[in-house]
Parts: structure tokens; sequence; C-alpha cells
């Protein structure tokens, strides 16, 4: 069956190659008739069929040229297709298509270019002399696209050499280095050449000569002399582009190093940055930098020690060895400085893990929390973390350490048995902290979670407050599906200690119950009860999902407590409720005036949801989208948004936020949903510094066809927009407007 199957494919192949040859032969002349047609779609497919037929093709060169000026953009593209998949046989179009490098005003130049450049390339050693002749032309671009097609025939361009040597001195600088970069691919047909330029007195000539060795091949005598030269070379330039260029051709590191630290503390931007690159791609010979880095970090400059910062976190688990005193330098640094040199310890990694563990020796227990940078780095180094601070759990020598990788577990959540088991003794462990916290990591490292439920509940009615404490926030953690072990959590919010109500409470919020019931239980708790039971209660309120209506009023009454988190935390939950929260409206609307933005925005939020006549809303967002916080700013305008066409009273004052930048995301979006109608105000915003606001003006305008002719100037105007999807959409405007 196999062979059968062989021989099938064999002459199908055979039979489709054949018949192309037959159908390029017989059709050729056709095909040349049909790329000078008056109908697109024949000089279109003419031009594609040509570039597919291979050799039988040659006879349209001459056809192909003329059609590389036609106005169709596929017609062009497809024709420089084939030009180029003739190979040498198109050498005739050689002098046609470097007239073409010239700079192209269609409207896709650089494919232009790209194209012309390779079917140049294509042609190869052929069309060399001609583009040598072309390095001599007026025209920049002719030039400078000449120099590019040599560099990628390589060797075969030997005998341009002298010439491109000539250019680097040449007065536009990216002229010069890319006669360098074409050296350099030539090979070693070149290297007297950039070897004497290596020595020249003129700096575009030395600068250019250093991007040919970046371009070489392999490390040779051009490259060991560069290096040399790099020791005492005064040119910032040269000494930038020969970092690059040594990293680049694969100059050992124990060569490059040399050069790459002092170069650290050059005056020139450039030149450090190529330095820290280096370094960079070193890796791992980029270890025996760490000393030196290391010693920066004592520095008085604090450039230098920004600097050492920024490399040892990228040079990643290679630079272990600098974590003690990466931790060192954090406890002492502050601000900027303080942060960077955590986030250097989080990108090192699992290497960082033991220092990072180290580091909270003697602290005391209640210190040791999620807000402190060990846990900060330790979350962000994840999972990876999990065998270090797995094997630092050990029960006989229980201290700071062993708590904080217990914590870093919970944090990380890494899904492991091993961790599971590494875990397992200290549930039983003689101290209450321990037992609390091995009880969250188990939780967290575990993907079945509701498995660990009795063992959860039993720790619930556990002696001690931690244990217990940690037993509630831990199904908290767990959402929705902690809801079977809600029972347990009414019986802890009669409990004597006031920290597990609080944590009850909260839970319970966290479940999304539908009890309503236990939903006026917890209102009931709000009877004198303190600033910290209240926000709890109200915050829990809004967890569940449906609240019976006695609830409601009480909420309505929470509002005339004069606390911004409570009321803040009411409005959420009245919003959940939609309409049927209606008695709140009175409050609600007042409290889009209170003098926290933060109430403000849950305020909105919620009325936006209660409020069921349009026209009244509208008469509260409209002001809001002038607030003096983002955020309300933001709330008012998304609100307006899903309001949609009954918004476009608003319209006037939504496009005013398009001149403030943090709102033109979310204004655009909302104007979509909206679909303001009037002309003038799309008008007014085709001069936007933001390029998605004229684009969305100049869709709008189209879309109004004649409607829209007052709007010809202003669109007229953005046809030489810098940006080609605003100029094509305003060139679109203006065919519909007419």
């Amino acid at each position: 069956m196999k062979i059968w199957k062989t021989v099938f494919l064999f002459l199908l192949w055979a039979l489709l190659t054949g018949f192309g040859s037959i159908i390029a032969a017989g059709e050729v002349d056709e095909l040349i008739k049909d790329l000078s047609s008056g109908d697109k779609v024949k000089r279109r497919e003419a031009a594609r069929s040509l570039s597919l037929i291979g050799q039988e093709g040659k006879p349209a060169v001459p056809a192909l040229v003329r059609a590389l000026d036609d106005d169709e953009e596929q017609v062009f593209f497809w024709s420089a297709t084939a030009l180029a998949n003739l190979g040498p046989d198109a050498n005739e179009a050689t002098p046609e298509l470097i007239k073409r490098l010239r700079r192209s005003d269609r409207r896709y130049r650089d494919q232009v270019r790209l194209r012309v450049v390779t079917a140049l390339t294509r042609i190869g050693p052929a069309a060399v002399p001609q583009l040598i002749d072309a390095l001599g032309n007026e025209s920049e671009s002719i030039r400078s696209g000449a120099v590019r097609v040599l560099g990628n025939m390589g060797s075969d361009a030997h005998e341009a050499s002298p010439r491109l040597f000539a250019m680097l001195a040449d007065k536009e600088i990216y002229l010069g280095e890319a006669a360098g970069a074409a050296l350099g691919k030539i090979g070693p047909a070149a290297h007297p050449q950039v070897l004497e330029a290596l020595g020249s007195d003129n700096e575009n000539v030395r600068a250019a000569a250093a991007v040919a060795i970046g371009w070489m091949s392999e490390v040779g005598e051009p490259a060991k002399r560069l290096a040399k030269r790099l020791e005492a070379e005064p040119s910032s330039r040269v000494m930038a582009n020969g970092l690059v260029a040594l990293n680049r051709v694969g100059l050992p590191g124990n060569q490059l190093l040399p050069l790459l630290l002092p170069a650290l503390d050059h005056d020139g931007e450039r030149v450090r940055h190529e330095a820290m690159n280096g370094l960079l791609s070193l890796r791992p010979d980029s270890r025996a930098a760490i000393p030196y880095l290391v010693g920066r970090l004592a520095s008085g400059d604090p450039a230098k020690r920004s600097q050492a910062i920024n490399l040892l976190g990228r040079i990643g688990p290679d630079a272990k060895e600098a974590v003690p005193r990466l931790i060192t330098h954090l406890d002492q640094a502050s601000g900027e400085e303080k942060a960077a040199s955590r986030q250097a310890i989080a990108e090192i990694g699992s290497a960082a893990v033991p220092g990072i563990l180290a580091s909270v020796k003697q602290q005391p227990l209640a210190k040791l929390s999620d807000n402190t940078w060990q846990a900060q780095c330790l979350e962000e180094i994840g999972s990876q973390a999990a065998p270090a601070l797995a094997a630092a759990l050990k029960p006989k020598q229980a201290d700071e350490v062993v708590y904080f990788a217990l914590l870093g577990l919970k944090n990380i959540r890494a899904k492991s048995l091993t961790v599971r088991q590494a875990i397992l003794p200290f549930l039983e462990y003689e101290k209450a902290a321990f037992r609390g916290m091995a009880l969250a990591a188990l939780v967290a490292s575990t993907d079945k979670p509701a498995s660990l439920m009795p063992r959860l509940q039993a720790a619930m009615r556990d002696d001690n407050t931690l244990v217990r404490k940690a037993a509630i926030d831990t199904l908290a953690s767990l959402g929705p599906s902690a809801r079977a072990a809600t029972s347990s959590l009414v019986e802890s919010l009669t409990d004597q200690d006031t920290v597990i109500q609080l944590s009850a409470v909260r839970a319970i919020g966290k479940l999304g119950s539908e009890d309503t019931a236990l939903a006026r239980r917890l209102a009931g708790m709000l009877d004198g009860a303190g600033t910290d039971l209240r926000l709890a209660v109200v915050e829990s309120l809004g967890g569940f999902l449906k609240l019976p209506k006695s609830v409601v009023k009480t909420l309505v009454g929470v509002l005339d407590v004069n606390h911004a988190a409570t009321q803040s935390a009411a409005f959420v939950a009245l919003a959940k409720l939609g309409p049927e929260a209606k008695p709140a409206l009175s409050a609600l609307n007042k409290a889009v005036r209170h003098d926290d933005s933060g109430v403000r925005a849950s305020a909105l939020n919620a009325l936006a949801k209660v409020e069921t006549d349009d026209d009244k809303l509208l008469a509260v967002l409209k002001p809001a989208l002038s607030d003096s916080s983002a955020k309300v700013r933001h709330m008012a305008i998304g609100e307006l948004g899903k309001l949609g066409s009954d918004a476009r009273p608003a319209g006037p004052e939504l496009f005013a936020r398009l001149e403030v930048s943090e709102d033109r995301q979310p204004t655009l979006e909302a104007l979509r949903k909206v679909r303001v109608r009037d002309v003038d105000l799309y008008i007014s915003i085709l001069d936007n510094d933001e390029p998605l606001v004229r684009l969305l003006a100049c869709q709008v305008l189209r879309r109004s066809g004649k409607g829209a002719r007052k709007a010809e100037p202003e669109l007229r105007k953005l046809l030489s927009d810098k940006y080609d999807y605003v100029r094509r959409e305003a060139r679109r405007a203006l065919d519909a407007i007419k």
C-alpha cells in the first residue's frame, strides 16, 4: 500500500510540474499582454502567474519592469516577486531596479524597497558592476539601497570592497556604517579595507569599521585589532560600535570582560548601555563580573549603585553569590533603590531563596507577614521557590526560617505532593503559630482544597486563637467552594474573641451566599457595633448574592455614619440589589458629592444600578465627567457608554474628555457605544493628538456620507497624517462624502 502511495505522489508531482512548464511556455505572451491590460484584475493575475512559472517567464522581463510602476500595489508586488524568482535571468532589469531604489511615494514604501532589494540580490553577481556604479549616484536612497544589496550578496560582491571602503567616510553617518556592514558581510576579501579603516584618523571611518567587524562570521585579525584599539579609543561612538561588534562576533568572555567593566563608567551613555548589554550576553561568563558589581554597591554615586543592582538582577541565577550583599544593601537603602534591590533579588530567582530565608533569622514571628519584602520576593519568584522552601521545613529545627518558609508556600500556592508531605508534620506542632500557618500552606498546595474541609472545621475549634483565625481566613480564601463550612463559620460569630468574630464575618461574605436569614443575622450585628465590626458586616453583606428588603433599610441607615470605607462598602452592596435599593436613592444622590473620591465613585456606580430614570441618571453623570478624580470620571464615562444612544445628550461633555490623555481610552470606548451623531463634534477632534481619536472621527464621518461635507477641509489635512491607518481612513471618508 505504501509503495502505491509513493508512486501516486511521484506521478502527481511529475504531472503538475510538467503541466506548469507547458502553461508557462504556451501562455507567456498572453500574460505579457495582460500586464498592460486596462483591467487591474487581469494585470494582477498576470503578474502573479509570471511569479510562479520560473525561468519560462524570462521573455516577460521588460513587461515586468514596466509593471513596477503600476498604480495597483498587488501588480507591483507580484511583478517584483517575478523578477526576484527569475534571479540571474532578470539581469537586464538591473538598471531599472536600481532606479527604483529611490524612496517611493507608494503607501507601503518600506515593502516596496524590500521587494526591489530582494530582486537585485537574487540577480546576483551579474548585477555587481552596476551596483558599484550606483554607489556614486546623487540619490542618497539609491546609494543606501545599493550598499544593502551588495552586503546581501556577501563574498559575491568582493569587487565592490574598494568603493565601499571609500563610502565609510560619507557625511551621512548611517550610510558609512551601512557600507561597513556590507564590508563585514563580504568576508575575508574585505579584511584589508577594514584593517586600514580601523587605523584611520577619521572617527566616522573607525566607527564604520567597527560595524563591519560585527558582521564577520568569526573572531579574526580585525576583531583582535579592534579589541586592542578600544583600550584607548577616544570616540564614544567608535567605542559603542566596537563593544557591540565584539560581542556580536563572539570575542571570548575573558578577553571582552576587561573592556566591558571600565566602559560601565564611560562618559557616553550609549557606551555604558552597550557595556551593560555586553555583560548580560556573556552569561555564564558574566559571573566573573559579580565581585566587581557587588563592590559598586558601596559607591557614593547613586547612578553606579543603581547600575550594579540592575545588572545583578538581570544576570539572574548566575548572580546568586551577590544575594547576601544585595540583602544588606536593601536594608540600608530607601525609595526606588530599595525597590530595585528587592526586584534584583527576585530576578535571581530560586537561587536567592536560601539567602531570603536566612534574612528572617532572629526576627519576631509577629513581624513575619505578607507585607515584608521577603514575602514579596518569594511571590515574584513563584513556584520555582517551592523546592528550596520545602527543604527548609525541618520540624526539629523549627524557627523563624521554618515559619517563613510555610508563609512563602502559602503565598506561592505551588501544587506539589512533595510540598504537602513537608508541611504535614507542622499541623500537629506544639506552637500554635506554626499550626495555623501550616494549615494555610497545606490548603494552598492542594488541587482539591474541599477535601481538607473537615481538617479546617476541626481547626476552627482549636484552643488557640491563632489557629482558629488561620482556619477561618483559609476558608475565606476558598470563596464559594467553602459554603459547606457555613454552619461552622456561623458558630464562630459567637466566639469570645472579637478577632475571630471579625474573621468569621468577613469569611461569610466571601461565600457568595443566598441565605437571607444569615444576611438578616449579620445586619442585626450592626446595632451598637464598633467601627471595625460595622465595616466587616457591611463588606460581608456586599458579598451576598441576595439580600432581603429589611437589610436594604439597614444599609441605608449605615450611610449616615461618617466613615468613608463603610459608606463605600454599603454602596457596593446596594449596587448588587439594583432597582430594589430605591430607598437609598436620596442618600446616593447626596453621596456623589462627597469629599472622598472613593465614596463618590462607589455611590456613582450604585446610582447607575439603582436609578431607573435615564434622564435623572444623565443629570448626575454629566457633571461627574469633570470630577477631579480620574476614578470618578472613568466611572461616569463607563456608565454613559452602557446607556448607549440614550446618552447622546452628554455628547459635548464626552467629547471634551478626549482632550485629557488619561480619559481618552475609556471615552473612545463609550463613544463607540453612544454613537453621537453631531458632525461638528467629530470635526472638532480631527486635530486631536491621539491618532486613535482621529481615526474614530474619520470612521464616523465616512459613515455619515454626504451629510459630512463640511468636514472635507479638515479631512484633507489628514491625508498627510504620519499614521498610515489615519491617512487611509481619511481617504475613505473623503470618497464617501463625494
